[in-house]
């Protein structure tokens, strides 16, 4: 079907308005941010996510010709737009306005920003848009593609320009060949904007465009709806969005362009962490670990990290993950820190076929497919206390006294599970909303009668301290308190000794330590960054020797790194001892401390028969070497571990 005498004087006078120079159209500059003050921290996330608006033909995170976009705005724009956030998507966008990018990726921008201006109720800022680019790139009305016309169409439909808004159609489903998805898109559109129209503008559109077979089909079957008996005039709405009523188009779109997860290896590493806001501490610490891991690494080639912050935000950690993978060709993923941030990363990982490892604690973060996780998780702290509790103690009746939180709550769960599973009992639970003295008091009396030999106390030392003190000195000489990581910090134990004598506590990490790997780490850490590690620092130096290690491997091989990182024998590293699992699990045996009197008893963890037992002693707060029994700690090593 070629196009008639009206269609070519209306795409001329069109193309006159939009490729034009007329001053009297608004162009996108970084002056638009200016009226939008406000929405960056006021929209809330959709729950369904973003449904695509009819227009909306291309696949997220490619351009027109299906090649990855790499520019990070672009990448958190559609990030944002798969959740609902169409403010934020357009913040995202309008940051690439003047910005240098690859012409295919600046076409992106212009279709993404148009596409966000329409949505967002301003269709003339919207053609502005794209009067803007084509005028800019010197193109002119015959390098108008398919995913264009259909922004113009709606636009100009929106703008009540009936004649451009048809011709636009027109063309867009001449541009499909009348097939697929473009097709689909302007028959429904067309027959939305017809059905908008009143009385006197119908009959008009009519008479003007009767030689037109694809409009004129369009009209016919309007008129047929408006002659029937239930066509209600008054039901046109001039002030909402014609295409309102556009259902769900059962259309398959391009899915996202993966990333063969058996590609070489590139020795680039992306860590993606919170770096300058609230968290942004614990990012450093993490950071400065991993690079401490890769720096020490020697051999060619080089491994390079390539760190990308993105705070707690679920969606900046997502296309951080498409960013560096999809662009930068990062052979793995390491972070994020927070748990939601986590998911978010890890989800993408997999749609790209990506290894990621993630720090996530959460027991609910799921594993598999690609994704690991050597989070302080409350299992894996969990078997620690058992391990050594049943295995060396003999202890078989346990209790826990837990505060009534979420924390609480978890802790209580994975010890009923893991308890049952060594054969042994959990005799008392007990919980406290509110930690005063009276609620202890009556605690304290329910767990001396319920005949437990060991209580799990998942609560800070100070809470644990006041609960203990409560306990009488007959009990205190019968139960042995059991901590978490919480309670990783020698100084305040030993503030307080007495109270916690003959307790168990799971150390992540442990200072003072005299095994070789833990005083070359902290003599390495401080010789670099001029302080003292703690356990994040740790944490990211262990992660950085696995992956330095696997990618080694993954070299020699020629080996997915997934399975490299499977392949690596056990690891006796400073935050304990690590073993890689199907289906992503890396498995963690921590170190457990034994508070004596006046001595702390570092054991290493117990359970897996290829580790070696010892015992390490220090008296008080001091280190002292089993050899010659004297104090050889340096008062300055001990801190908190920061979990």
């Amino acid at each position: 079907m070629h196009p008639t005498f009206l269609q070519r004087s209306l795409i001329v006078v069109l193309c006159g308005s939009i490729f034009g120079c007329a001053d009297t159209e608004i162009r996108p500059d970084s002056r638009h941010t200016r009226e939008f003050p406000d929405y960056s921290y006021r929209e809330t996330e959709s729950v369904k996510g973003s449904r695509s608006l009819p227009w909306e033909t291309w696949a997220p995170f490619q351009d027109l010709t299906g090649r990855r976009l790499v520019n990070p705005d672009l990448i958190l724009g559609d990030e944002l737009l798969k959740k609902g956030q169409r403010r934020l998507a357009l913040d995202a966008y309008m940051k690439t306005v003047g910005v240098r990018m690859l012409p295919h990726e600046e076409e992106a921008a212009a279709l993404r920003l148009s596409s966000q201006y329409l949505a967002l109720e301003q269709p003339k800022r919207a053609l502005a848009t794209i009067s803007s680019y084509f005028r800019e790139k010197g193109l002119g009305e015959e390098q108008v593609d398919l995913a264009f016309s259909l922004v113009l169409a709606f636009a100009y439909g929106r703008q009540g320009q009936s004649d451009q808004a048809l011709a636009w159609f027109s063309r867009a489903y001449r541009q499909s060949k009348g097939n697929g998805y473009g097709a689909d898109v302007s028959q429904k559109g067309i027959a939305l904007y017809v059905g908008s129209l009143s009385q006197n503008g119908f009959e008009q559109v009519a008479i003007n465009w009767r030689t037109d077979a694809f409009v004129n089909e369009a009209v016919g079957k309007e008129r047929l709806r408006r002659a029937s008996r239930s066509y209600d005039p008054d039901d046109v709405r001039s002030d909402k969005p014609f295409w309102g009523n556009y259902d769900s188009l059962d259309v398959e779109v391009a899915p996202s362009i993966a990333v063969d997860s058996g590609a070489p290896t590139t020795g680039l590493i992306g860590l993606v962490l919170s770096l300058s806001d609230r968290f942004g501490s614990l990012g450093r610490d993490t950071r400065q670990g991993v690079e401490l891991a890769v720096l020490a690494d020697h051999e060619t080639p080089p491994f390079r990290v390539e760190v990308r912050d993105v705070g707690a935000d679920t969606a900046g950690a997502s296309a951080a993950v498409r960013e560096l993978v999809g662009g930068m060709r990062a052979s793995v993923v390491v972070g994020p820190l927070l748990t939601e941030a986590a998911v978010a990363a890890a989800d993408t990982a997999r749609e790209l076929g990506a290894p990621l490892i993630s720090f996530s604690k959460s027991e609910s973060f799921s594993t598999g497919g690609g994704v690991f996780r050597l989070g302080a998780t409350t299992s894996s702290q969990i078997d620690a206390l058992l391990n050594v509790a049943v295995g060396e103690f003999r202890l078989s009746k346990f209790a826990v006294i837990a505060p009534q939180n979420a924390n609480g709550t978890e802790y209580l769960q994975v010890m009923r599970r893991k308890v049952g599973a060594l054969g042994a009992t959990l005799s008392f639970e007990g919980v406290y909303g509110s930690a005063d003295d009276a609620t202890f008091a009556q605690l304290a009396g329910q767990l001396e009668n319920s005949g437990a030999d060991a209580v799990l106390l998942p609560d800070t030392i100070e809470t644990s301290a006041r609960f203990l003190s409560a306990l009488s000195p007959a009990a205190k000489r019968r139960i042995r308190p059991l901590g978490t990581a919480l309670w990783d910090s020698a100084i305040k134990i030993a503030n307080s000794q007495a109270v916690f004598e003959r307790a168990l506590f799971v150390t992540p990490f442990f200072p003072q330590s005299t095994r070789p790997v833990v005083k070359q780490f902290i003599d390495s850490y401080r010789g670099k960054f001029q302080s003292m590690p703690n356990f994040l620092a740790a944490q990211g130096f262990d992660v950085g020797t696995l992956v330095v290690n696997a990618l080694r491997q993954s070299l020699r091989d020629n080996t997915p790194f997934a399975e490299s990182l499977s392949r690596l024998p056990p690891y006796d590293g400073v935050t304990g001892f690590i073993s890689s699992s199907a289906p992503g699990e890396l498995k963690r045996l921590f170190y457990v401390v034994e508070v004596t009197r006046d001595t702390f008893l570092e054991k290493a963890p117990a359970g897996d028969p290829q580790v070696t037992r010892e015992t390490i002693t220090y008296r008080g707060n001091q280190q002292v070497d089993p050899r010659t029994q004297q104090l050889v700690r340096d008062p300055e090593a001990t801190v908190a571990s920061g979990y």
